[in-house]
């Protein structure tokens, strides 16, 4: 794991998620979103406090809509987990580091 959020931008998502074993996290954002923006520096925390045991990847849905569609996020941000593959649990909007320190400990 790199201890950073990982842009995916133009990647196969459908590949990351049946390739990852443990945990991977998505952060589906766009630039309009004022939530998803305050949300980022948050990410990048988590991402070199969990190093070893998640990935957090960014998903754009303002840039590539094909990569978000599988997610079928209505509301942004949202925060989609997936374990093996299998998606285990979503957070929707704005949460402190906090509660998604705890939501994302709970899952380990």
């Amino acid at each position: 794991m790199t201890g950073k959020v990982i842009d995916v931008a133009g990647w196969d998502v459908a590949a990351v998620i049946a390739e990852q074993r443990g945990l991977i996290l998505f952060d589906l954002w766009s630039p309009t979103c004022a939530p998803c923006r305050a949300l980022a520096p948050i990410l990048d925390d988590l991402a070199a406090d969990f190093v070893d045991e998640l990935r957090i990847c960014k998903v754009n849905v303002a840039v590539d809509e094909a990569i978000a569609k599988p997610f079928a996020a209505r509301t942004l941000p949202t925060l989609a987990l997936y374990r093996d593959g299998v998606e285990i649990d979503r957070v929707v909007g704005l949460k402190s580091r906090g509660h998604l320190t705890a939501w994302l400990e709970s899952h380990l």
